[in-house]
């Protein structure tokens, strides 16, 4: 995927900088995004198909600490090889108890740091290093930048469903 065909960031186009500076603004943004909406208007899910603005938060904290997560071994391992992911059974296999606004802002904050740590330490050569997901095949340049498409595309999907909820 070059063009997200939902928000049109393109991953491609995004520097590692870029990257990082991106990620290091979520927590504050995400903190922001989430501010003064009422407990259970968090929780609301506007149609079957839509997660709530919650979910969507929980979502962008489980990415980026498996991203966090997966840098260290796609930087020291041989080609590394993981399986896909299927996001909404995920979702739907999630216990109640990690919906929580300030256990997934917590996260966000310390996935966010961490990333940010580990990019800063890696040296340019490295970026290159494959590795796939699934028949996916990447660099580890992909990581940083998937991380910055997945914090900017779902804070666009809880501005949406914000405006939805508190019409």
């Amino acid at each position: 995927m070059a063009v997200c065909p939902v928000c049109g960031i393109d991953e491609t186009a995004i520097s590692v900088a870029d990257a990082t500076d991106a990620i290091r603004t979520f927590p504050r943004r995400y903190r922001e995004a989430l501010a003064d909406v009422a407990d259970d208007e968090l929780r609301v899910q506007p149609d079957p198909g839509t997660w709530s603005m919650l979910e969507y938060a929980v979502h962008t904290r489980e990415v980026l600490e498996l991203l966090a997560g997966s840098l260290p071994v796609v930087l020291n391992s041989s080609a590394p090889a993981f399986p896909p992911i299927d996001v909404d059974d995920v979702a739907s296999s999630r216990p109640s108890w990690v919906l929580d606004v300030d256990l997934t802002l917590a996260g966000i904050n310390a996935s966010c740091a961490d990333l940010v740590e580990q990019i800063t330490a890696v040296p340019v050569a490295a970026w290159d290093r494959p590795f796939t997901i699934g028949d996916d095949a990447h660099t580890a340049g992909w990581i940083p930048r998937h991380a910055a498409h997945e914090g900017a595309h779902h804070l666009r999907d809880i501005a949406r469903v914000r405006a939805v909820v508190e019409r």
